[in-house]
């Protein structure tokens, strides 16, 4: 199995399996959220940037206290994105859209849930 090391959510390395699009492969459990440093390292960006794009709002993340958080399906979904334009992908373009799927999901699931009196919809 090819593979690297990468730092897990409490500072322990964490085995991840690269795709290469084989099925006999087990999945490997990665964390749900990164440290800023972490994610700075992944994206091979200065932490200083991503702390800008974090406070900003022009990344997505979670503040917790004084501390920054990203979902792990954040940078997946980032990743996907930019593989299927298949071009250079606007930062803070990308985390508009995003923001907007997300704020439409929501809002068909609420739709979904709503029940009117007498079943009318």
């Amino acid at each position: 199995m090819h593979g690297h090391r990468d730092a897990g959510v409490a500072g322990q390395p964490e085995e991840r399996a690269v795709s290469n699009n084989r099925t006999d492969q087990p999945a490997v459990k990665r964390p749900s959220f990164y440290t800023a440093a972490e994610t700075a390292e992944i994206l091979r960006l200065d932490e200083s940037t991503l702390y800008r794009h974090l406070r900003n709002g022009t990344f997505p993340g979670l503040k917790i206290g004084g501390r920054y958080v990203v979902p792990g399906a954040v940078l997946d979904r980032l990743v996907d994105d930019v593989l299927v334009t298949g071009r250079c992908v606007d930062l803070g373009a990308w985390t508009e859209q995003w923001r907007h799927d997300q704020i439409a999901a929501l809002g068909r699931v609420a739709a979904a849930n709503v029940e009117l009196p007498g079943g009318v919809a």
